[in-house]
């Protein structure tokens, strides 16, 4: 297939959050094309005995059948080091790949099966996740280290009932300290543990519809570049239904989402500085801005909208109406708006 180039998606402005070492700064994206449900992705394991659970109905999140447990949003790191020891991001039902300090990316993995295996390495809560994340509702947020200032806004989220405090500072015997790199020390945590600590909200209908593909172009593959030193990369699996995810130019595995999302968003600066002094960028989710939906090897254009920090964000087509994801796992690239998709 000739690779075309889409014209750049219109987004916002520039900066986040800063709470440990990371990076921040946009680029530019080519789409790729969606298929059927993932066999790329490992099976879930079975629920921990110590969570509660509720019986298999839709996921609101996925669109599958599943047993639900409590929603846990565990951040986790992406600069190259921590790229070996990684663990656990196929088996979220969402994730969220931000842009943090340098140009580099950090990920916000959700959640709500119960998930016994560990996902890591784990590091600091942004200023972009205390807006991004309530929209789940009050759900368990785990993180290691941070900015103290960005705590202290955790902090006062929790406090208004917002999120839940699922820290290696609050429940630190459900963290394992693992290796020691380079410019880190690895945290590991298992979601189905800190979901039967926490006891938080379980999954609710958060703007995602699923259903039949409507529309769309030939997408087997695409590009964004959060910055100039740090890129993102899908491509379309046939076989599986289900998208490679590249960082770097470098395959990651076990990951396999069934849709993938670019959504355009305006990057402001945030109030605080990493510890070399880098400023954090601050990624703006409320509002509205472009996206790009890639399901079953097509690239659907439209739109995202969600009003407040509770609200949230539906992707819609030119016509107003929610496009449909194919049920499955969902991977959401919260690209800058300086920056374009390239098919």
């Amino acid at each position: 297939m000739t690779p075309r180039f889409l014209p750049a998606l219109a987004l916002l402005g520039a900066a986040a959050v800063a709470c440990g070492p990371a990076a921040s700064h946009p680029v530019a994206v080519r789409p790729a094309a969606a298929a059927p449900a993932p066999s790329v992705l490992p099976s879930p394991l079975a629920p921990s005995p110590a969570v509660s659970v509720a019986p298999k109905v839709a996921d609101p999140l996925t669109g599958l059948s599943v047993t639900h447990s409590p929603v846990v949003v565990v951040k986790v790191d992406n600069a190259t080091t921590a790229r070996p020891y990684q663990r656990g991001l196929g088996h979220a039902a969402i994730v969220y790949q931000e842009l943090v300090e340098s140009g580099t990316t950090r990920f916000a993995a959700v959640y709500d099966n119960a998930y016994a295996g560990e996902v890591g390495p784990i590091r600091s809560v942004r200023e972009t996740d205390i807006e991004l994340l309530p929209e789940f509702g009050r759900v368990a947020v785990a993180f290691s280290g941070g900015n103290s200032g960005v705590k202290g806004q955790f902090r006062s989220a929790v406090r208004a009932g917002q999120l839940l405090d699922a820290s290696y500072d609050s429940l630190t015997s459900h963290y394992r300290l693992g290796e020691q790199r380079i410019d880190a020390r690895n945290f590991f945590s298992r979601p189905a543990g800190l979901a039967a600590a926490s006891r938080g909200a379980t999954a609710k209908d958060i703007g995602l519809r699923f259903g039949p593909l409507a529309g769309g172009s030939p997408a087997t593959s695409a590009t964004v570049s959060y910055s100039d030193r740090m890129s993102v990369a899908i491509r379309y699996d046939a076989g599986s239904g289900t998208w490679t995810i590249l960082q770097d130019g470098t395959p990651m595995p076990g990951v396999g989402p069934t849709n993938v999302i670019v959504q355009s968003v305006r990057i402001r600066k945030g109030r605080y500085v990493d510890v070399e002094g880098a400023p954090s960028p601050y990624t703006v989710s409320i509002g509205s801005g472009n996206a790009i939906v890639f399901r079953d090897g097509q690239a659907i254009r439209g739109t995202w909208k969600r009003p407040s920090v509770r609200r949230g964000t539906h992707y819609l087509d030119a016509h107003g109406h929610d496009i449909a994801l194919k049920p499955g796992s969902t991977w959401v690239l919260l690209l800058p708006s300086t920056r374009s998709a390239s098919f």
